[in-house]
């Protein structure tokens, strides 16, 4: 800081710590307004998260397709990758950690860091519900689910979420 500049900045403080804020009111709506930006309700926070993941899970189908479904028709899919690495258990595990890990990831461009957080403390409950209501979604539209890939499917997807959270919260709190 220049010379010129810390003069400048020590006469606006003075000016600021003499001045007199006896006569300021401040609206009570102001705190509320400013509790909800803080703290806000999980349930919003979820409902926003579900959106995206409905809107980023969909789009993520066209290149891992999950339990064979492929709503855009694509020729390619990481699946086919996933499965020549390593075998049909290693694909399911990572395409749960690919299919839950990009909306919470995604999700850093959408919502507060004050929404992060409440994911965060929530984060199992988070990704818990939706990767059951993902599975959900895969049948209700003819995938056929058997319990062992399923489970290693939800597997990945708990783990991706967790990782997910962890790291895009921690992310964002750099850059905050």
């Amino acid at each position: 800081m220049q010379s010129d500049d810390k003069k400048t900045w020590l006469k606006e403080y003075t000016e600021f710590a003499e001045s007199d804020s006896g006569n300021v009111t401040v609206p009570p709506s102001l705190f509320e307004n400013l509790r909800k930006r803080i703290f806000p309700n999980p349930w919003k926070v979820f409902a926003k998260m579900f959106a995206i993941h409905g809107v980023v899970g969909f789009l993520s189908l066209g290149i891992c397709n999950q339990f064979g479904l492929n709503p855009f028709q694509t020729e390619y899919s990481l699946m086919n990758w996933f499965m020549k690495i390593a075998g049909h258990s290693f694909c399911m595990v990572f395409c749960g950690v690919l299919f839950m890990a990009t909306s919470f990831l995604l999700a850093n461009f959408f919502l507060s860091l004050e929404e992060l957080e409440s994911i965060k403390r929530h984060q199992w409950l988070q990704t818990s519900v939706i990767g059951l209501t993902s599975l959900a979604a895969f049948y209700f539209f003819g995938a056929e689910l058997v319990a062992t890939f399923a489970g290693l499917w939800i597997l990945g997807a708990l783990l991706g979420g967790f990782f997910a959270i962890e790291g895009s919260y921690r992310l964002r709190r750099s850059f905050s």
